[in-house]
């Protein structure tokens, strides 16, 4: 945890909502508001309701997905974004280094890592896309998956001894990878996962999301 810095007049009266549907990326926006400990409302929707398709929701966010948070009238769409606009505007969780922190870079790029490396490099794992690597943003699963354990393995966590906002992108990244078997069970990797996810905030979300899960239950299989 970094140093709190003096809360944003605005950040504190002004009504915060998550749009959420469970067994998505949107379980990493919950996370790390309850990471964060300000109060905020749950808008929870079944995907395959078509909820998220609207148009009062495409005009939040154009491309139909969650996680969504609007905060105020100010929508915020992509986790990175949202990790970024959170960790700041509710400086007090000391989430976030501030501007002129020398880790501030370290942080800023393990926010965007999460999304624009690790999870097209599942996709390629997974999917079993045969790209060069010179020609995609990722490069390749193995280059990803050398670097995130280079950058967990002096831990306890991605910035040393302070949890950030980036090692809850991070590891609900990697929690991902781990439950579909795309990374090796064992390990760096899975040790740093372990430490994040014994967090109270972490089991908190887990219990929101198991109880999400059984209001919007999988389709049956035909």
């Amino acid at each position: 945890m970094f140093a709190a810095e003096e809360i944003h007049p605005m950040a504190e009266s002004t009504p915060l909502t998550l749009y959420y549907a469970p067994r998505t990326r949107s379980f990493t926006a919950l996370w790390l508001l309850e990471e964060l400990g300000v109060p905020y409302a749950l808008e929870s929707f079944d995907l395959n309701g078509g909820r998220n398709q609207e148009p009062d929701y495409l005009a939040l966010n154009p491309m139909g997905k969650v996680p969504l948070v609007v905060h105020g009238e100010r929508p915020v769409s992509e986790l990175g974004a949202i990790a970024i606009y959170l960790a700041d505007r509710f400086p007090g969780a000391g989430l976030a280094p501030g501007l002129d922190d020398d880790a501030r870079p370290a942080w800023l790029r393990w926010l965007f890592f999460a999304s624009a490396i690790m999870e097209p490099a599942y996709g390629e794992r997974f999917f079993g896309w045969d790209v060069p690597a010179r020609s995609v943003a990722w490069g390749s699963f193995d280059r990803m998956l050398r670097v995130v354990t280079e950058g967990v393995t002096p831990g306890p966590f991605l910035l040393g001894e302070a949890f950030s906002a980036a090692d809850v992108h991070v590891g609900a990244t990697l929690r991902f990878g781990l439950l579909f078997g795309i990374l090796p069970k064992e390990g760096p990797l899975a040790d740093y996962v372990a430490r994040c996810t014994a967090r109270p905030a972490f089991q908190r979300a887990e219990a929101i999301e198991a109880r999400e899960s059984e209001r919007f239950p999988l389709p049956a299989e035909s």
